[in-house]
């Protein structure tokens, strides 16, 4: 049961779409970021050192500057978040449920929904950041002494907001912590349009559902005067200087837990076949 709903969650027309969304998001926040080499005379470019370089255009193309911040929870659902509803409507779940168990049916498309959807709003920005490596100088530009003016697309000693501090110590394990992060919320966001498919019979509102609540969300939270605790800020961390691991993963998992705790809750025998 859990290979036919892997396939159906990967091998898909909507999961194929979902991986071009996030890869055109992607470009265009890296073609806003500029090409390998700054507008500098070339006289000048040994003074500006990385003012350039694959670390600042994978965080400006991955959150600071596309639209792929904004869409993801849009991303993460178009795989397989609605299948509850694609399943009754088409006749689809009367034809498994005669041959495994409801429950195993269940666990198997939470566990193939959450994966598709941390799958599709990650692995574009891995392989871009692998894209990236090849056409950008790997380094950062120096930080001036007191009084001096910075030359760099980002003026910062450390990144902004939750781990911040590896940006310049570490900046790949830092870059491969954003990726992560990306995973996890578009797995979250992905069983919070499943647990929503639960519960109403319309797939549009299921796929609308989650992208409607998290800018919501984020609206409320910022009027509140609590940005820190935003779920926009929250997914790209580097957008807010006082988020934190505290901001970011309590959030996180809050949602993750209430969201699994709807799939299994609303997610009933005679309610779907309804």
């Amino acid at each position: 049961m859990l290979k036919e709903e892997f396939r159906r969650a990967f091998f898909s027309w909507a999961f194929v779409l979902a991986l071009v969304i996030t890869s055109v998001c992607f470009a265009i926040g890296l073609k806003d970021y500029g090409g390998p080499v700054a507008p500098l005379r070339p006289e000048d470019r040994d003074l500006f050192p990385f003012d350039r370089n694959a670390f600042d255009a994978f965080i400006y193309a991955a959150g600071m500057g596309g639209f792929f911040a904004i869409f993801a929870p849009l991303i993460a659902v178009l795989p397989f978040a609605a299948s509850f509803i694609t399943d009754r409507t088409s006749g689809y779940i009367t034809f498994i449920l005669s041959r495994t168990s409801f429950r195993r049916y269940r666990t198997s498309k939470y566990v193939a929904n959450l994966l598709a959807g941390g799958v599709s709003t990650s692995l574009p920005l891995l392989v871009g950041y692998g894209i990236i490596n090849i056409f950008y100088e790997r380094g950062l530009p120096p930080v001036p002494a007191p009084g001096e003016a910075w030359y760099a697309f980002f003026p910062w000693v450390n990144a902004n907001g939750t781990f911040g501090y590896l940006y310049r110590t570490k900046p790949d394990l830092y870059i491969f912590f954003l990726i992560g992060l990306a995973f996890l919320w578009g797995a979250a966001w992905a069983t919070a349009g499943l647990a929503v498919s639960s519960a109403v019979h319309n797939k549009y509102r299921a796929l609308v559902a989650p992208f409607l609540l998290y800018v919501v969300a984020h609206f409320v939270i910022s009027v509140l005067g609590v940005p820190e605790w935003s779920p926009l800020n929250n997914f790209v961390p580097v957008l807010y200087k006082t988020t934190s691991p505290v901001t970011t993963f309590t959030e996180l998992g809050v949602l993750f837990l209430l969201s699994t705790l709807g799939v299994f809750a609303l997610a009933k025998k005679k309610h779907v076949y309804e």
